[in-house]
């Protein structure tokens, strides 16, 4: 599938994950923000999740893209655990620590995975991106680790539209 950013095209790979299927990858990424426990494939089958796929922590469209879904999350008042996973080390989440210290959600690194780890969660995901170590923009919601949205923006310039996607996802909850 291609994506874009900007005017240049980016080819990303993995399976789609599809509405009503079972994430069936198998993975543990290291924390990078708001915790000290790493995640694993089992956290996504308790409850509702979110999990907001970033590419730079330390860019803008990246922070902002973690600023609204906190906020929009909040504001619409969705019971969900929200869990970021982004290329970047650890060290690249200090920035936002000291920014935004009123963030609850929990970020994980894939730098610090093992590689096998990082390359199943992108083939489950369709977040790979193809010659690079990096992933897409991208969230998702899980209900007891069954996808119930995903979304990819084809313009990877900039932050995902996270209201439309809550919009989706509300109307699903229903």
């Amino acid at each position: 599938m291609l994506v874009y950013l900007g005017d240049k095209p980016i080819q990303i790979y993995g399976h789609r994950i599809k509405s009503g299927e079972k994430l069936q990858a198998k993975f543990t990424f290291p924390p990078a923000y708001n915790t000290k426990k790493s995640l694993n494939d089992k956290d996504i089958t308790k409850g509702l999740v979110i999990l907001s796929t970033l590419p730079n922590i330390k860019s803008n469209e990246c922070s902002t893209q973690i600023l609204d879904l906190e906020k929009e999350v909040h504001c619409r008042e969705i019971k969900a655990k929200i869990y970021h996973i982004a290329c970047d080390c650890p060290e690249h989440w200090e920035e936002v620590r000291h920014l935004h210290p009123f963030l609850k959600a929990k970020g994980y690194t894939l730098e610090l995975a093992s590689e096998i780890d990082s390359e199943t969660f992108k083939q489950a995901l369709g977040v790979g991106v193809r010659g690079s170590k990096r992933i897409v923009h991208g969230l998702f919601a899980f209900l007891d680790g069954n996808l119930l949205l995903s979304y990819i923006p084809r313009q990877q310039y900039g932050s995902p539209n996270v209201k439309n996607f809550l919009k989706n996802l509300m109307s699903k909850l229903v």
